[in-house]
């Protein structure tokens, strides 16, 4: 018997190649600054800076769909995992 395990329970949620929050938040704040400031010049700012920022969130996406989620849970578990060589090394840091 052959157990497969197929593709589409897994899949990670990504809008235009980057992952679904971060785009969106991008392309919110970039919109807003095109359609609140009726600037030319802002206009195209926010147009760069969305274009730049999805080639950047692509570029994570490809490296790891789950990126976002690893640097969260990163950032929350900092002060307790610090990063060290072996779990030997002697830390100098206080604890609270």
């Amino acid at each position: 018997m052959d157990n497969k395990i197929y593709r589409f329970g897994w899949r990670p949620v990504l809008f235009m190649g980057g992952d679904r929050e971060l785009v969106l938040l991008t392309a919110l704040f970039s919109g807003m600054i095109m359609f609140y400031s009726f600037d030319l010049v802002l206009f195209i700012i926010a147009f760069t800076l969305f274009m730049v920022s999805l080639k950047a969130f692509r570029m994570i996406a490809k490296a790891d769909p789950l990126m976002k989620n690893v640097y969260l849970r990163h950032t929350k578990y900092k002060g307790i995992y610090l990063a060290k060589s072996t779990p030997y090394v002697v830390s100098n840091k206080i604890y609270k």
